[in-house]
């Protein structure tokens, strides 16, 4: 029922319009009536009806008063207008302001019926659209963070829109499309991570986001990243912010956050603003994980820098080809200050990084053959070089690669290199296992080489040119002090003290086993077949006693 206030001065009209209208035929009710336009003004601020019913011309408030004062207050309302022939120019003041419906005195009770019904219509038709227009705007509640994202992630991903698109979503989604400087987030968890780790980082932002005055205009996933598109503020105050959310989102899942902030700029630079964002992340391979980077922190090469960057690739192989741990240690943590100092393109840094692994790789495959005596690939080899290494080919090289599971599998692996930090720590930990393993390796060389030796000098014990000389230039084909360095840490002593010791045990050892000797022909089986007084003498230092005190000691006649 639509209520309808009847208002005329003429009580004779009033009555008599309010008992020939049939007005629940028409949907409508008699909601009250009055005399003058001030009585109807109070009615109406008692009860506002649908329809209202007027004369123009009354006391005290004329209809046109009337319609101005409740258009004002109630825009909704229906006025019918009654008016006379001589009331025109006030009837088309009325249709002015707003009113459709109108009756010419004197009017029969089917004209007023009809002028009710088509109030009642407009009445009704403006339900139906409000009623639409209602159930379009629930539909769309539900559906418009969907759309929002929607465009965002559209915005970001290389969408071209043209100024009528960016009109229709500004006016859709409640966006200032010029006006309004804005800012991208860009988060990025740490680690693996599931949906719900994401979703409770877009909730977790955007409460401490509101919790503190600002707002975020849109958001987005792509991937496992989270887009925020936030009003402009102050940097300081961001930064602040960030590292609350950092912080709360730490204590619930123990993750931990990059994000990447970028420039002040508008709606329509969104794309700009996302590959700025995607800049920074990348230069997190220098910050490490878990900072908050902003335009400002991105490196660039400094003027004057070589745009190229060589790292001493041979020096690392050699290094790890040694065994030696803290050389090692040291030229891996040398270069990564250098490379961190470069800042140069961080592509070009990983590519620096991977010649190193790549070194790594092939020492890890490169096969160490038996060494031999007479090996002259081993010639001049430093402490803990393989002694094939000299002469290594790159043919030989790859002959000898063989699949190296560490290193191969975190090569492959999406997040490889993904902070220089990290980078170093891998590198550290994968060249000192090559290493360690160089290291055992030389060792068992090592041993075998003076084997060899121990075996040499026992089976030429005779000669008097026997000398460390001699075994390092002619026989084993190795530096004399390397070998002589070698000798001393495999048997604790030096090899002349060694040479002498040897020589004398086997002399004493040929005295006891015969029964009658001669101290010529002892001095000539331990190498001092020229100089058989000084072989005594040498004797006497090693024993305290002559050969032929010895003999005597032993009951041995010398013979003559």
């Amino acid at each position: 029922m639509y209520n309808v206030l009847l208002v005329d001065d003429e009580r004779i009209i009033l009555e008599g319009i309010a008992s020939v209208v049939e007005w629940n035929k028409h949907g409508t009710r008699l909601a009250g009536k009055a005399v003058n336009g001030m009585e109807a003004l109070r009615h109406i601020e008692a009860m506002p009806p649908d329809i209202v019913i007027t004369d123009i011309r009354m006391p005290e408030l004329g209809g046109i008063e009337l319609i101005q004062w409740a258009k004002e207050r109630y825009p909704g309302m229906i006025f019918i207008v009654l008016s006379g022939h001589e009331e025109f120019s006030s009837a088309q003041t009325a249709m002015k302001l707003g009113v459709r419906h109108y009756l010419l005195k004197p009017c029969t009770e089917d004209e007023i019926e009809h002028v009710l019904v088509e109030a009642v219509e407009e009445l009704q038709e403006r339900q139906r659209q409000e009623s639409f227009r209602a159930a379009t705007m629930e539909q769309l509640a539900r559906v418009l963070p969907q759309i929002k994202e929607q465009f965002l992630k559209e915005c970001l991903m290389n969408k071209t829109y043209s100024k009528r698109d960016w009109d229709y979503y500004g006016g859709l989604l409640g966006l200032d499309i010029e006006g309004r400087a804005v800012r991208l987030l860009l988060f990025e968890i740490e680690g693996s991570c599931e949906f719900e780790h994401l979703f409770a980082l877009h909730n977790i932002a955007e409460e401490l986001v509101r919790d503190a005055g600002q707002h975020v205009l849109l958001n987005t996933t792509i991937g496992d990243r989270l887009v925020l598109l936030v009003e402009d503020g102050e940097l300081a105050r961001w930064l602040t912010l960030l590292e609350r959310v950092k912080q709360v989102y730490g204590q619930y899942f123990r993750l931990d956050l990059t994000i990447a902030v970028s420039h002040p700029g508008s709606i329509t630079q969104l794309r700009y603003l996302y590959r700025e964002t995607l800049a920074c992340l990348s230069h997190r391979f220098y910050l490490g994980e878990g900072s908050i980077i902003t335009s400002e922190d991105i490196l660039h090469p400094v003027e004057g820098l070589p745009m190229e960057l060589e790292v001493d690739a041979e020096a690392f192989a050699i290094a790890v080809r040694s065994g030696n741990l803290e050389r090692v240690h040291t030229f891996v943590r040398d270069t990564i200050i250098k490379l961190k100092a470069s800042k140069l393109d961080v592509g070009l840094v990983k590519s620096c990084v991977l010649e190193l692994y790549l070194v790594l790789l092939r020492e890890k495959g490169s096969a160490k053959p038996a060494w031999t005596a007479g090996s002259h690939s081993a010639n001049n080899a430093g402490p803990g070089c393989s002694p094939d290494a000299a002469d290594m080919t790159a043919a030989g090289t790859s002959a000898r690669i063989k699949p190296m599971l560490g290193l191969e599998s975190y090569l492959l692996r999406e997040d490889a290199f993904d902070t220089l930090d990290q980078t170093e720590d891998y590198l550290l930990q994968a060249a000192a296992e090559v290493a360690m393993r160089n290291y055992e390796a030389n060792m068992q060389t090592q041993s075998k080489v003076i084997d060899q030796v121990i075996r040499y000098v026992a089976e030429h014990l005779p000669e008097e040119s026997l000398t460390l000389s001699k075994l390092a230039h002619d026989i084993f084909y190795l530096n004399v002090d390397y070998l002589g360095k070698l000798f001393r840490k495999e048997t604790g002593e030096k090899f002349s003290q060694y040479m002498i010791r040897v020589r004398m045990e086997e002399a004493m050892r040929l005295i006891a086993a015969a029964e009658y000797v001669k101290i010529l022909d002892i001095a000539a089986k331990v190498g001092f077949r020229s100089n058989p007084q000084y072989f005594s003498q040498v004797f006497k230092k090693h024993t305290g006693l002559t050969p032929s005190e010895y003999m005597k000691q032993l009951s041995i006649m010398p013979e003559k």
